[in-house]
């Protein structure tokens, strides 16, 4: 037996599943999707045919799912919409407010950074033959120092980088977006005591960081190490699973750059308004959206950074209701 609907609008609906049948092929969603509205409109007494957006907020409301995935329902709701315009019918939509980002950066401790670097260069004393042994440490630096992505650390070539001026330019960025990195002084001058201690020549145009026959390194080989020093020196479960977090792994360094960054600032007399816009295009972010996610660090040891924080974006950044 088919779907029977029951509304003012329940002509409207068989017709329009009827053509969502034939062309779509998770055509059942939608049917669930459209006997909910259609029940609720049925509930409500709907005595016109229309569709009001407050009608249709209440209906989302109530849902107890996430915010996603009311926005499923709503696409389709979307397309019913669209179809009950093209007959003449008024159908208002609602607005639903933006997803905010569940995303909680693992940001290291200083104590935790200064383990991670001790483990990193003993590995290196003890693996003397290794290449990528004597490599880790000076990128860890790099990522730490800089802030970079992996994927930008180690698609860096000797042309990249001015060692005298003390700066990088980033040319495998995300999204295709090259920048200038100036490195601090004590970083540039263990870079160039690395170039020196690996014999390059100072004309050659190789990468940073390869293998013995001069190829690109992955990424995967350094973040496996790295979560070899994370087990050694007992931070735990390097790639968390849990909704919203991965734990802490390789690109944590760049969360702990941005966030120790802020607090340097911080310390320095800069505000936070001061120092959030350089920090985003240094990192080569879009905007300051893409910044704010990374400053969320762990509470039982930045306390006064989420206060400081807290204070500085209340009312800035659009929340969830």
């Amino acid at each position: 037996m088919g779907v029977i609907f029951k509304s003012i609008l329940r002509d409207e609906c068989a017709s329009f599943m009827e053509f969502i049948k034939l062309s779509v092929v998770d055509w059942k969603s939608y049917q669930r999707t459209l006997c909910a509205l259609d029940s609720f409109l049925h509930t409500e007494g709907l005595a016109e045919k229309k569709i009001d957006a407050r009608q249709l907020k209440r209906w989302l409301d109530g849902f107890n799912v996430s915010l996603s995935t009311k926005k499923g329902k709503l696409s389709k709701v979307t397309r019913f919409c669209g179809y009950l315009s093209s007959l003449g019918i008024t159908a208002n939509l609602p607005e639903l407010p933006r997803k905010t980002s569940e995303f909680k950066p693992y940001v290291f401790s200083a104590d935790e950074m200064a383990r991670i670097f001790e483990t990193a260069d003993d590995f290196m004393l003890t693996n003397p033959d290794s290449r990528i042994a004597a490599e880790f440490p000076m990128l860890l630096r790099i990522l730490y120092g800089c802030g970079l992505r992996v994927g930008e650390a180690v698609s860096l070539r000797w042309d990249d980088v001015d060692l005298p001026g003390g700066v990088i330019t980033v040319k495998a960025a995300k999204n295709r977006k090259q920048r200038i990195v100036p490195m601090g002084g004590e970083l540039a001058r263990i870079l160039s005591v690395y170039k020196t201690a690996l014999c390059f020549d100072m004309r050659e145009r190789g990468f940073l960081f390869h293998k013995d026959n001069g190829q690109i390194r992955s990424r995967t080989a350094y973040g496996n190490i790295f979560r070899r020093i994370l087990h050694e020196i007992g931070i735990r479960n390097p790639q968390n699973t849990k909704r919203g977090s991965r734990g802490p792994c390789i690109h944590s360094l760049r969360h702990t750059f941005t966030l120790h960054s802020l607090l340097k600032a911080e310390s320095e007399g800069l505000g936070f308004m001061e120092t959030v816009p350089f920090l985003s295009t240094y990192l080569g972010h879009d905007g300051l959206m893409h910044t704010d996610k990374y400053l969320k660090a762990r509470h039982e040891l930045y306390t006064k950074a989420h206060a400081v924080i807290a204070d500085y974006t209340a009312g800035v950044f659009p929340q969830e209701v």
